[in-house]
């Protein structure tokens, strides 16, 4: 968890949790870890202004961020 905005790198459930989430005032960060998967962000993903909080694995393996 976060108490702001996250800007740099997190990284969650390192020892291979990937039930983890990441959970922030916003999520602006150009990657994003959970567990062994990495999410690489666009340039235009990271200015999008809709709030993002949170980060997480979905059903197919792969990090969704809302």
């Amino acid at each position: 968890m976060i108490l702001g905005i996250l800007r740099g790198l997190a990284h969650a459930g390192a020892k291979g949790n990937k039930e983890a989430i990441i959970a922030a005032a916003s999520i602006e960060a150009p990657q994003i870890r959970i567990s062994n998967i990495i999410k690489e962000r666009s340039k235009e993903e990271v200015q999008d202004r809709n709030l993002k909080t949170s980060a997480y694995v979905d059903e197919n393996g792969e990090i969704v961020i809302e």
